[in-house]
Parts: structure tokens; C-alpha cells; sequence
């Protein structure tokens, strides 16, 4: 697809796209109807109608305006000097970011050329002539986040560890395999280092991140962490001392130091800024030197309430009635960090009673709670997973929850624990409900077992959640209420959404905490008859739906027309249908 190179005189979006034959008449006329509408852009209603593609704006726009696009891979390396000359409140309000600076010309990189607000605004708040170059609003709302949270990040260490962390107290690269022990230790707790972990835990902890990624690069050690599923740069440490804070990590972690060379796992309880947090750490040798990855786990932030995880009545009337068969098993299904465990947790609560005698098989032990007898599995003295079932159904249980089903011993032995009268919860790890079956039928678990002892299934991803104090209702376009029939979820005659804005109670992100979509499968007779004749996963799911079953997305729109997330994040995380 070309764009002309030259155009004579001012032409409109969409007459260039009609000359062209990208568009007909008819494609511009009703994009523009609907632009008298909504009061939003041409080119924006062009790409929620699908007749055009981001790529195929940009360029066109480009064309129209005679400037040079800005592609994602120069967005991904900004010169941090010169973003820094937009103040964030700014470059947040106009969704725009500084690129490039020639003496007093500053261009800047938007998604809206026509926004001469913006424009003035910039040239205000800069005092600088503004240029702009055509970029893609999604790369660009990235940048933000991104080059500026890792300058708050930066800006937060004091000047003393700044200047610590100038200084070469480590070693050369080269000579790291050489490095005494009993230096090493000293190194460890030497203040720069001391500083940086504890600079790098309180950060974490004080932003609700979920996990802490120490990255080794030939020249530079990248400290990254994940706040609301997504990851942001924290800092960047000279490659010097990435031996060292290494070596405090594991140190404080009870690892062994003087071990580079395989993986190590290991766990931590700490109090950080009030808070008491575990830690799960495990290191991995990669070609710079050792990947460390910390997992968060905070012991007073765990809600262990269905409706705040995100289960609507009719989804929990579905999943309590499977839940409170008296055997049989329920499994929940999803990739990995989609709150699969926590929700497992949820369910324990609630069956937790005096009456009712409960054992976890766990790898690891997230969350300990009162009442239930958790086991932690040991693969280094051999307790695996079906080593330690195989214990426990002698130990007299009426609930058993495994960790993972991961292969066709465990998925026996729960099948076994079934059917001698126990309720038995785990998790697998799928796409959706349906496909469950599919994937225990390949670990060459047999049909009819299958049929005969699994109860439920639950899939589930997670979303993040609008910030209550910024996000802006906006009137849904009555294409779309049409096209994704929203007009099920609510009874207003006028549907509302909501977008995200950003404001300093969500770090200017729009976004706060993240909350469940989910579909939930009973298995019901029409169900075990497709499994027992090894259905596609397709064939039952729709089987599923036609019993009432309301999928992942179905969940997602709902909580989007109730202004608790957004269809972007939905679709981050699962498909249509």
C-alpha cells in the first residue's frame, strides 16, 4: 500500500484515502456521520470502524501534514534529557512526548496533529519552538509510562547513593569467577550495595509491585518491576556492582553465594515500610552473569473475598455450587500471575470449618493459613507432588488442593482422590474452560475418568482497574453498542465508558489495582458426553455458552460498561468470542 508522494493544495484524510482507493465515498461519509457524533477524530473513527489500520493512518497523515513519522523503535529510545523538558502533567494531558531537541526547535512525538491546544501548551510550559513528528498513540502513551516513571525511580535515590553508584567498588566482569567468598561477603554488605536492595525492596513495596527483575547486560545491570501485570524500568546500575547486590540478594535470601553456575531458589520474610511481605527469589546464570527475579508476595494485601476478586453473583452462584459438592474436581484455569492461586485461597476460606479436615500440596506455599495443614514440595529429598499425595490421602482429608496438575502421575492420583470421596482443587494451566479437557485428555488422563470426577472448571485472566479518582465517561458510539451488544450488561438507554486519564493517586497511569474476568463451566451431562467422544475444545465451548456459560470477554465487556476497566484492557488479555 503507497501513499502518493506528492500532494498539491490541502487535502482532507479522507479524500486522500479515497483517491487512492483505500476508502469509498460511502466509508468516508458514514466515518464522518459518526465523527459529528462523537466530536473525535477522523482518522480515530476510521480505526474503531475497521476500515483502516494505525499503520495506514500514520502514514497517511504523514502525507497530509508532509512530516516524517516516528516509528515504535525510536519511541523505545528516547533520550531521557531531553523527555525531561515536558513536564509529565503535560506530556499525560496531550499525550505527547519530547523526541528530539535541535538548539531552541524541541519535536515532540504525537498521535493528534491537529491539536493546536497542545502546541501552545508545549510551547509555554518549554519555552521552546515546538515541532511534532506522527507517531502511534499506543507507542506513545507507552513511552510516557515508561521514561517517565523510570525518572521518578531515579530521582527518588538520594545524591549520596547516586554517587555511591558512580563508584566502581565491584569487579570486572572478566574476573568474576575468580572473586573470593570472604570478599564477595564484604562487598555484599558494603553501603552503596545496602542502599540499592534496600532502595530497590521499599520502592517495590510502597508501589504494590508484584515482582522485581535484576537484569545483567553486557554494559549495565536493568532493575525492572511489575506493577498492575505490566513492567516498568526502576533503575539502572553501573555493571560493576551487579556481583555484589547479587550476592546481598542471596545473603539475605539464606542462597548460597559462592553458586553461579545453576539456578537457585530460595524465600524471605520481610518487613518493608510497615508491611510484612515474603519473598520468593530465584536466580538463573545467563551470558552477563546471574537473572535474578523476586516474587512479592504481600501478607496484608491478599483479598480473600469473591465480589473483590471480581466474581459476579451469577458466575459465584455457578462456581459456590460446584464448590460445595462433596467430591469430585474443581480446577482452575489460566497462565501464569492470572490470580489462579488466590482464587484457590478464596475457595479454601470458605470451606475452611471445624468439621472439615483440609490438606495443600504447594510449590511454594504462598500464603499460610490457620486451620489448614500445608505441605511444601521438596524435589531435592524427592517430595514431589504425587510423593506427597500419596501421603496425604492416608491422612483422613475431606478437601485436597494441589498446587498445579502438570503431568499424568499427579492428574491420577487427583482423579484417584475423586473418586474415594474427596473434593480435590487445583490448577492447570490452559487458554480457557473448555480447552481443560482437551489438555488433561493429552496428559493421557482416560475419558471416562475424567467424566466421571471432574465437577468444574474455571478459567480466569486479569485486568487493571480504572482509577476511581481520574477516569473520564465518555458516550459509547451506537455502532459499537451494536457490534458488541452492551446494551445486555445495563438497562441505561445511554451507554457510558470510561478512559483512562492518569492523576497522582494512580502515578499518572489512569490505572489502580487490577481485578478478574472470568468464565465458569459446570460440567453437566450434554458436557461429559462431547468429552467422552474427545470434542474439540471449540465444540465445547460452544456447548457451554448455550447452557448460559458468559465467557472471559462477555465478563470483560460487562465490567467495561460498569466503568471498571477499560475494552483495551480487556482485550490485552483475551480474545473475542
Amino acid at each position: 500500500m503507497s501513499v502518493a508522494p506528492e500532494r498539491r493544495g490541502w487535502v482532507t484524510l479522507g479524500q486522500m484515502l479515497v483517491q487512492d482507493g483505500i476508502l469509498t465515498d460511502e466509508q468516508v461519509s458514514a466515518a464522518l456521520e459518526r465523527q459529528r457524533k462523537s466530536k473525535d477524530r477522523l482518522g480515530q473513527i476510521l480505526i474503531e470502524m475497521r476500515l483502516i489500520d494505525e499503520e495506514v493512518l500514520l502514514k497517511y497523515l504523514g502525507a497530509q501534514f508532509r512530516k516524517e513519522p516516528i516509528t515504535r523503535q525510536d519511541l523505545a529510545a528516547l533520550d531521557l534529557e531531553v523527555v525531561k523538558l515536558i513536564p509529565e502533567e503535560v506530556a499525560r494531558q496531550h499525550r505527547v512526548i519530547a523526541a528530539e531537541r535541535n538548539g531552541r526547535r524541541l519535536i515532540v512525538a504525537t498521535a493528534d496533529p491537529l491539536n493546536v491546544v497542545a502546541i501552545d501548551d508545549l510551547r509555554r510550559a518549554t519555552g521552546l519552538d515546538i515541532d511534532f513528528r506522527i507517531g502511534p498513540g499506543s507507542a506513545i502513551q507507552e513511552a510516557i509510562e515508561r521514561t517517565y516513571r523510570r525518572m521518578i525511580s531515579t530521582e527518588g535515590i538520594d545524591e549520596a547513593l547516586r554517587q555511591d553508584l558512580g563508584l566502581s567498588v565491584g569487579l570486572a566482569t572478566a574476573a568474576e569467577e575468580a572473586v573470593d567468598i570472604k570478599q564477595l561477603r564484604t562487598q555484599a554488605d558494603d553501603p552503596p550495595v545496602v542502599k540499592v536492595v534496600n532502595y530497590v525492596l521499599g520502592r517495590a513495596a510502597s508501589d504494590t509491585a508484584s515482582d522485581i527483575h535484576v537484569e545483567p547486560h553486557e554494559d549495565r545491570t536493568r532493575v525492572r518491576y511489575r506493577v498492575d501485570g505490566l513492567l516498568f524500568d526502576l533503575l539502572e546500575i553501573p555493571r560493576s556492582l551487579h556481583l555484589a547486590v547479587v550476592s546481598r540478594l542471596k545473603i539475605i535470601s539464606r542462597l548460597d553465594i559462592a553458586e553461579r553456575r545453576l539456578p537457585q531458589d530460595g524465600r524471605i520474610r520481610l518487613r518493608v515500610h510497615g508491611k510484612d511481605i515474603d519473598l520468593r527469589i530465584s536466580t538463573v546464570p545467563t551470558m552477563h552473569g546471574e537473572s535474578v527475579v523476586m516474587r512479592i508476595l504481600d501478607k496484608g494485601g491478599v483479598a480473600l473475598d469473591f465480589q473483590r476478586l471480581g466474581f459476579e453473583p451469577d458466575i459465584l452462584e455457578r462456581f459456590l455450587a460446584v464448590l460445595m459438592q462433596p467430591h469430585g474436581i474443581l480446577l482452575v484455569t489460566g497462565p501464569t500471575g492470572s490470580g489462579k492461586t488466590t482464587t484457590l485461597y478464596t475457595a479454601l476460606e470458605r470451606l475452611n470449618q471445624p468439621d472439615v479436615k483440609i490438606l495443600t500440596v504447594e510449590d511454594p506455599v504462598e500464603y499460610q493459613m490457620p486451620g489448614i495443614n500445608q505441605i511444601q514440595v521438596k524435589p531435592q529429598i524427592n517430595l514431589t507432588f504425587a510423593n506427597a499425595l500419596r501421603s496425604i490421602v492416608r491422612q483422613d482429608p475431606d478437601v485436597i488442593m494441589i498446587g498445579e496438575i502438570r503431568d499424568l502421575e499427579t492428574a491420577e492420583i487427583a482423579v484417584q482422590s475423586a473418586l474415594t470421596g474427596h473434593l480435590v482443587l487445583s490448577t492447570v494451566h490452559t487458554n480457557d474452560a473448555a480447552s481443560t479437557m482437551n489438555r488433561m485428555l493429552d496428559m493421557g488422563v482416560e475419558d471416562y475418568l475424567l467424566t466421571s470426577t471432574i465437577v468444574g472448571v474455571l478459567a480466569q485472566r486479569l485486568v487493571r482497574t480504572l482509577c476511581p479518582h481520574c477516569k473520564e465517561a465518555h458516550a459509547a458510539l451506537p455502532e459499537i453498542v451494536e457490534q458488541m451488544r452492551l446494551d445486555r450488561f445495563t438497562d441505561d438507554k445511554e451507554i457510558t465508558l470510561y478512559r483512562p486519564i492518569g492523576c497522582p493517586q494512580c502515578a499518572q497511569t489512569g490505572y489502580t489495582g487490577r481485578i478478574s474476568i472470568m468464565e465458569m463451566l459446570p460440567m453437566s451431562d450434554p458436557m461429559r458426553s462431547l468429552v467422552m467422544k474427545h470434542a474439540t475444545a471449540s465444540d465445547l465451548r460452544n456447548e457451554a455458552i448455550g447452557e448460559g456459560m458468559l465467557t472471559m470477554y462477555e465478563d470483560g465487556l460487562r465490567k467495561a460498561v460498569r466503568g471498571i476497566t477499560t475494552f483495551e484492557e480487556v482485550l490485552r488479555v483475551t480474545r473475542e468470542g
